[in-house]
This record gives C-alpha cells, structure tokens and sequence, in this order.
C-alpha cells in the first residue's frame, strides 16, 4: 500500500472502527514489549508497564475480536468458506508459534520462562486460533444475529459456564484451545468468543461511518448498564487472570468497549476537523494491515529475545523497543514487499 492517504467521501471503509482498531495495535505493541522485555514482564509497580498492560487489555483483544465480529457480518461467504477460514487461521497459529518462540528459544537453548519452553510454546492458544475456532464452531450462528434475544442469551450462557470448563480434561492438549487452564492458554475460546459473538449482534447498527446519535446513546446507555451489573456482581463470579475470569470482569470490558466505540467516533471527527490526517491515515493503515502486523511484530520480539535476552529491561527502555518494534513493522509494510510474502488469511 504505497499510497497510504485516504478519500473519505469514496471510501466505504467504517473509519471510527479503523480507528479503534488501529489504537489496539498500538496498544498491542507496547503490551507486548512490557510482557517480553520489561524485568516483571509489566507485573511489577512500574507506572509505564502497569499502563501498557492495561491498555493491551481491554483497548486491544476484546476489541480485535468484536470488530471481526463486526466485518463477520459483512461477508458473502457461505458457511463451509468461513469454516475452512477458520481452519486456516487456527492452523496458521500454529505455524507462528513455530516461527516466533520455538525457532528462537532451540537457537538460545533454553526456556522463556518455567513451564514456557521451545515445545511448549509450539502449542500457545494464541489470536489467530480463537479467531480460528470462533469461525469454525460460531459462523452458523449469522442466521441469528438479527434475533433481539438468541445471541446476547448464548453470550451469557458461555460467560456462565465457561469458569466451570476451564482446565477440564487438562490433560489432553487437544481440548486446551477450547477451555484450557494453562500457562500455554491465553485466548481459550470459552469465554473470548462472546466479542466475536457480540460484534455480530451490534454489526447492524454500527456499520456505518458515522455513528448515529441515537446509536450513541443506547451504546453509552448500554455501558452504564454492563458496568453497574459488573461492578454490583463482581464478588459473585472468578475473578483470574486476564486470559480467565467471570461474568463480571467481561461485562467491565464490554462496558469499556460500549464507551469506547462512540470516544473513537468522537476523536475521528475532532482529529479530522484538525487537520491530523497523517495521524488517522497511519492508525487506518495498521487496521486495514492488522494481520500482517500482528505476524511481523511478533516474530520480531520473538527473535529478539536472542540479542536481548527476555524480561531484563527497564520499563522506559521496554518503551522504546515497543517503538523500535512498531517503526520497523509499519515501515516494513508500507515500503517493503514483505507484505506479499505474508500468509492471506
């Protein structure tokens, strides 16, 4: 994509969800070097890694998978097509793990962690097989994305009994990418399909490119809504990690997304009026480029491990390689032919 600038009037492009999306990958990016490269992995009481991880939560995963949700919707293709997608896309996951951990951790001879060595990350649930499984086994539910009650009572029946399936039958790795429990398991499909689910259910009213008053409000109406039943039942269901937890911390995040779907709506149109087109038009190229993205910057940290080494930085200096890391993949992008060597998925 030489030609990075953009014709609003012609364009059919939905810009507040590349906008929101294009944040995630920021968001994504610092997230992943505070985890890689940052002494506690952004675990510690560091004020720059404690908000990168933040940011890399509900600003990133949550709305990745709600936004394919969204598109989802807008696809022709038939139900084998989006199962033999997913198929791709969950066995592409695979493939990464290969390229980004276990290429570079048989070279340095040793592990990431305990427990997280050059075989074990082979088999990391990860994005791609979540987007993957959530084609697969959810694409048959588009029939019914238009029914006011069936998606949003299958989104709470998942956040419900998901808690009870984690780590069942944890000895067998072939259930993992389902409900596993373990350290190897980021994105388990029960609970993290209810963003795809929900993209699906909210797509007929944001796929326009500009978000309708009334739109706004029912979304604003709506957050306020997830946040006080969230808040009010939070000592009700498990509270995990960021990968696992209940009922309560994902109606917290979807109240987040609700408020932040009209904020990014409201930020385009401000920073357009501004005359900060460079700025929206960079955030847009690494929406409509997030797959290649997400494949360069992690075989980027993955490898970088070798030269310098994992979990040994300071957050300032984890900072900038998140920096380093995200110049090095926009520019290899926009001015490379790498992106043709890319998988099209």
């Amino acid at each position: 994509m030489e030609n990075n600038s953009v014709n609003y009037s012609n364009s059919k492009r939905i810009f507040y969800l590349d906008f929101a999306r294009g944040l995630a990958v920021f968001f994504m990016i610092m997230q992943h070097a505070m985890i890689m490269h940052e002494r506690t992995a952004g675990e510690g009481n560091t004020l720059l890694g404690n908000i990168f991880i933040c940011l890399g939560t509900a600003p990133a995963a949550p709305v990745f998978i709600l936004i394919m949700g969204i598109f989802f919707m807008q696809s022709k293709k038939s139900i084998k097509e989006n199962i033999i997608r997913g198929c791709k896309l969950f066995a592409f996951g695979y493939v990464l793990n290969l390229i980004r951990f276990t290429f570079p951790l048989l070279l340095a001879g040793g592990s990431y962690n305990p427990g997280q060595g050059p075989i074990s990350l082979l088999f990391l649930v990860d994005i791609f097989q979540l987007a993957g499984l959530s084609l697969i086994f959810f694409s048959a539910f588009k029939k019914y994305a238009d029914n006011l009650y069936i998606l949003p009572t299958v989104i709470l029946i998942i956040l419900l009994v998901s808690p009870y399936l984690w780590g069942f039958q944890g000895h067998i790795f072939i259930f993992d990418p389902l409900w596993g429990a373990n350290k190897t398991t980021d994105f388990p499909l029960f609970p993290w399909v209810v963003y795809f689910l929900l993209g699906m259910y909210l797509s007929k009213y944001l796929q326009k490119q500009v978000l309708e008053k009334q739109i706004k409000k029912k979304l604003i109406l709506g957050s306020l809504f997830l946040a006080t039943i969230g808040i009010v039942t939070i000592s009700f269901f498990p509270i995990g990690d960021y990968y696992r937890s209940g009922l309560s911390i994902h109606f917290l995040m979807m109240s987040f997304i609700f408020l932040w779907l009209p904020l990014s709506d409201y930020f385009v149109t401000k920073l357009r009026k501004k005359r900060f087109d460079k700025l929206l038009n960079t955030i847009y190229f690494w929406s409509k480029n997030v797959t290649g993205v997400y494949i360069i910057q992690w075989v980027i940290f993955g490898w970088s491990i070798l030269l310098l080494g994992a979990n040994q930085m300071t957050d300032y200096v984890a900072m900038i390689i998140g920096f380093i890391v995200l110049l090095i993949t926009h520019f290899s992008l926009k001015y490379t032919k790498l992106k043709y060597f890319l998988p099209k998925l």
